[in-house]
């Protein structure tokens, strides 16, 4: 809850109470004149938003019964009312400035304008955007077969080189949200709209930071009907400690794409219609081929960048994949099928065929939740499989995960495993609203998280020597367990 939200509900309360307790006209005035004073400092200030949307019309309806009386002033004094009228307008006023203050408090407390956690690492995060054109693949529109297209975010470690610069971080892509929650929840994306109101940490277009040569590169990929932009207060972290983080959307996999020219592409399939067949690699070898075709195009950047901002920057030969979810699995994909990436992390998906069968031969990673992609009967009943179809399905990936994390990956392998949480509080999602994250420390679930994943990624990638906490194996702590199975 904004600051003024909280002070503009709080005078409208007092301003039902005035009613309540036939207070002296002048207060009610002055609360009228109070509260008009700030809901223009909250439309100046923070913005309007809907969840506010019973503030406004009871400040219309309490605003014409304030100056009513001086309107009226020269009508005849109406007769007055029996008491049993007025105990029934009374209890009315307390029950609706119960209701009012409840739902108030409550909507925009149940979905607030989020704000992330700042990056802890020593750069500033630089932020740009890229739409990019495979003309080697196409795909199919309508009626037509078109150059397949994909849009990439690209975090950095930055730098304000001018002392006297204006820094201006950038506004939360609030449309790939909202289209992405339409996919996903079937509800209009103007329902969130108020996202524009949360603030990044990320700076656009800032230059690269010279305090190295150049920054290895980390690229992320994101769940099924999901977006680049899921997991962006990760992303912020990773560059703050040094990398190039570029996270892709894997169009028409995505829930929902948006070109520079304003072009939008929703995934047409359903939210439920997720693949619960290991065999099933098609939709991940497209991903793998998009993650192969950015990292080409990242090598073309790198020699000659048409904007001159990372040109020499990047390490290409030092790169690192991860991803949620489906992401996870493209993942482990990817490691198999390009062999410039030196290790990958699959946070909560599952390991689809080739990879099933195969025998990985980098450092891996798992973070997993506890129930590992476990859904309900109830659940069930929105997919496209029956509940033994699940359980089988379940079964084999739960199977899958330990037999690579125990012997069918050559290389070193860890397992991060949460006991508090679900799939989706490895993402940002949590942060729309307390309900979502279930009563757990986002923030904390995070930290958590990204300490393991630099650990590994430092090491993996960056070469810097093994972080004590690779080597310990945590038990049950408050949230999480941590295992290491150390092979080279």
């Amino acid at each position: 809850m904004r600051l003024f939200e909280g002070v503009l509900i709080a005078v409208h309360i007092f301003w039902l109470f005035s009613y309540l307790f036939r207070f002296d006209s002048k207060v009610k005035i002055s609360t009228n004149l109070v509260a008009l004073i700030f809901i223009i400092i909250h439309f100046g200030v923070e913005g309007q938003r809907w969840q506010m949307g019973l503030t406004y019309v009871l400040f219309i309806f309490l605003t014409v019964f304030t100056l009513k009386p001086f309107i009226q002033r020269n009508s005849k004094k109406v007769k007055l009312e029996s008491e049993n009228k007025k105990k029934v307008k009374k209890i009315s006023c307390i029950l609706f400035t119960l209701i009012y203050s409840i739902s108030s408090f409550g909507l925009v407390i149940a979905m607030p304008v989020f704000q992330f956690p700042k990056p802890t690492g020593p750069f500033e995060v630089g932020m740009t955007s890229m739409h990019l054109i495979d003309e080697s693949r196409s795909e199919s529109s309508l009626s037509k077969q078109e150059a397949r297209e994909i849009m990439i975010q690209i975090w950095y470690p930055g730098e304000v080189t001018d002392d006297n610069q204006d820094i201006q971080y950038e506004a939360f892509p609030y449309e790939e949200w909202s289209g992405t929650m339409e996919f996903i929840f079937s509800v209009p994306r103007s329902f969130f709209k108020y996202l524009k109101y949360t603030e990044s940490n990320s700076i656009k277009d800032i230059a690269v930071s010279d305090q190295g040569n150049k920054y290895p590169i980390l690229v992320f990929s994101h769940g099924f009907g999901s977006t680049r932009m899921q997991s962006y207060s990760q992303m912020e972290e990773l560059a703050s400690h040094g990398y190039f983080v570029v996270s892709i959307d894997h169009t028409n996999d995505a829930g929902y794409t948006k070109f520079p020219d304003g072009r939008e592409v929703m995934n047409r399939a359903d939210a439920y219609s997720y693949s619960f067949n290991i065999e099933d690699e098609k939709d991940v070898k497209t991903r793998s081929k998009d993650v192969s075709f950015v990292v080409d195009q990242l090598t073309k950047i790198n020699k000659q960048d048409p904007q001159g901002l990372f040109t020499g920057k990047m390490d290409i030969d030092r790169i690192g994949i991860f991803g949620h979810s489906y992401g996870g699995s493209t993942a482990a994909q990817v490691l198999l099928d390009d062999s410039r990436f030196s290790s990958g992390i699959n946070i909560d998906g599952p390991l689809h065929e080739p990879v099933a069968s195969s025998e990985l031969e980098k450092p891996f990673m798992f973070i997993l939740d506890d129930d590992y992609l476990y859904i309900t009967d109830e659940e069930i009943k929105y997919t496209n499989v029956t509940p033994e179809e699940f359980h089988e399905y379940h079964n084999k990936i739960t199977e899958l995960a330990d037999f690579h994390y125990e012997e069918g990956i050559k290389d070193d392998t860890y397992r991060l495993t949460f006991i508090a949480g679900d799939h989706y509080t490895f993402t940002d999602f949590p942060y729309l609203s307390p309900l979502l994250s279930r009563g757990i420390d986002v923030d904390q679930f995070h930290q958590v998280m990204n300490q393991y994943i630099l650990a590994f990624f430092n090491q993996y990638v960056k070469g810097e020597k093994t972080d004590p906490i690779l080597l310990k194996e945590k038990k049950a702590d408050e949230f999480y367990y941590f295992e290491t199975n150390i092979k080279n």
